[in-house]
């Protein structure tokens, strides 16, 4: 019953292409499901070297409703079909083996709740500049170990926030407001250290620009009875094209293991001329584990930007609350299928909803989500 909406959803909103890609997720993601055994002794076999290997490929959709497809004259506002590709390999400084790397290499797609337009999927032909996916490598860095001190160099992830980067790994497949007013990946270098139950880090980094200025993150972090608390700080040179200062503090709670929760404040500000630009996010995400097979992830949020810029995409002075809720069935331990839900509701109308127009202001929007997914 659940999943009749979104049948009668596709059968009406989607064009033949649309059902031959989905079919062809389907078809290979079969396939992969079917040579899972080969592939866990693949993977096995790495991780008697202690190298870890993860793969992801989804395909997904997302419909935003009551809009047309093109405001404003630019596209990037129909119904989304796309997909992620990842290939990661990992290993792990450690005392047994003192040198470790990471690499990390794909295709991922990025919507995030809320924002407009709904990034583009790959336009097929290779033009990846007319596109909003991200093909290219994520990670490549190395580490050392050396005592309680680790050293890492190269293109890694930031510390900071809730949410990982790309739609399997979070409770939902849209990312937050919250999240998307933080760095993602940068290159540099990073010096670790953890005593006991306490780590900190500090490092530079170019935050992920070519300008040639360099961005200070500094972090601490403690573990304690099932919670982790980490705060995080990023502050780039005034003079960056992407200078916004960075003040995270994130905890997780795992009290109970079928309802692991994460709580993460953020706070924003932009230096500009005259007043700076000050935003502030806060996010509450949850899974709630009904069984092995069948789960239920959440998201509420809430962001404020003032009235001197927009550090969220929602409109300077204004604010929103954001509510995500994704059910998702596991069929065995590496194919899932989930649906989504999201509501956006903003305390100024900002979303243009046809395109000629420009007046046809609202304060919501909804969207629903679908991704089939095998991830090993």
């Amino acid at each position: 019953d659940y999943f009749f909406p979104f049948a009668v959803l596709f059968i009406t909103k989607v064009s033949m292409k649309k059902v031959r890609f989905l079919t062809a997720v389907g078809l290979l993601g079969c396939s992969l499901v079917t040579n899972a055994g080969s592939l866990e002794e693949l993977k096995q076999l790495f991780n008697q070297k202690d190298i870890e290997v993860n793969i992801a490929i989804t395909g997904d959709y997302i419909y935003t409703a009551n809009r047309d497809d093109n405001i404003g004259g630019q596209s990037g506002y129909e119904d989304k079909f796309t997909y992620n590709a990842f290939l990661g390999i990992y290993k792990n400084a450690d005392e047994k083996s003192p040198f470790g790397f990471g690499f990390s290499v794909g295709q991922a797609w990025f919507p995030v709740v809320g924002q407009e337009p709904i990034p583009n999927p790959d336009d097929g032909n290779g033009a990846f500049s007319n596109s909003d996916t991200n093909f290219g490598i994520f990670e490549a860095y190395v580490e050392g170990k050396l005592g309680l001190v680790t050293v890492t160099a190269g293109r890694f992830a930031t510390n900071i926030g809730g949410e990982a980067p790309f739609t399997w790994q979070n409770v939902n497949i849209q990312r937050g407001l919250v999240w998307a007013g933080e760095p993602v990946w940068f290159d540099g270098v990073r010096v670790s250290a953890q005593y006991g139950n306490f780590n900190g880090y500090v490092g530079v980094n170019d935050r992920d620009t070519d300008d040639g200025k360099m961005a200070l993150e500094v972090g601490v972090g403690t573990s304690f009875d099932k919670v982790d608390v980490r705060f995080n700080v990023l502050i780039p040179d005034k003079n960056d094209s992407t200078n916004t200062r960075v003040y995270n503090l994130t905890v997780n709670v795992n009290y109970l293991d079928y309802l692991p929760l994460t709580l993460y404040v953020d706070y924003l500000s932009t230096p500009q001329t005259g007043d700076d630009a000050d935003s502030v996010g806060v996010a509450l995400l949850g899974e709630f584990k009904v069984n092995d097979k069948l789960s239920v992830g959440g998201r509420i949020e809430y962001v404020n930007n003032d009235g001197d810029g927009d550090n969220y995409g929602i409109g300077k002075g204004n604010n929103a609350w954001t509510f995500t809720v994704t059910p998702k069935y596991r069929i065995n331990k590496y194919f899932y299928v989930r649906g989504e839900v999201s509501y956006v509701t903003l305390g100024n109308k900002y979303y243009q909803k046809h395109a000629n127009n420009p007046n046809s202001l609202s304060d919501n929007e909804l969207r629903l989500g679908a991704e089939i997914a095998f991830v090993f």
